[in-house]
């Protein structure tokens, strides 16, 4: 599968964002949603560098107006690359160990944020849940 096979997916995202949907934007969308869970803006580039020509800042700046016009999640961490991914009303793991960050559907974590919002008299726009520890492997590498 190329980017181009997600090309109208990405272009439906951008359009509800609010965004105008040009080949770079398209390109970068369907990078992030091609990484199967969060990834770098490292990640991202090389990805578009498979099938276009973009330079890192164009990235970089295009993943930025993703995230602030809430068309992809940023995902900060510990480390100090952030991370993107795709997906609405959804949390994140990040392990400790190996600095590998997962996706995680907030009903796995039996979390509602209408629910959190409305007990605390809050209107919540966006939650960005971070959960951190040890992965499976990591915990067992360690004897936990």
């Amino acid at each position: 599968m190329t980017l181009l096979d997600s090309a109208e997916a990405a272009r439906e995202l951008l359009e509800r964002a609010g965004l105008e949907p040009t080949l770079n934007r398209i390109m970068v969308v369907s990078a992030v949603a091609a990484g199967h869970g969060p990834v770098t803006a490292g990640e991202v580039l090389a990805e578009v560098l498979r099938e276009h020509k973009l330079n890192r800042v164009t990235v970089y700046r295009i993943l930025d107006l993703l995230a602030e016009k809430g068309a992809i999640n940023r995902i900060s961490s510990g480390e100090r690359a952030q991370h993107y991914c795709v997906g609405r009303a959804h949390s994140h793991f990040h392990c400790t160990g190996c600095g590998r960050i997962q996706c995680i559907a907030n009903e796995a974590i039996r979390f509602d944020e209408s629910a959190v919002a409305d007990s605390l008299g809050l209107l919540v726009s966006h939650v960005d849940l971070v959960l951190e520890g040890l992965c499976r492997d990591c915990a067992r590498a360690a004897g936990a």
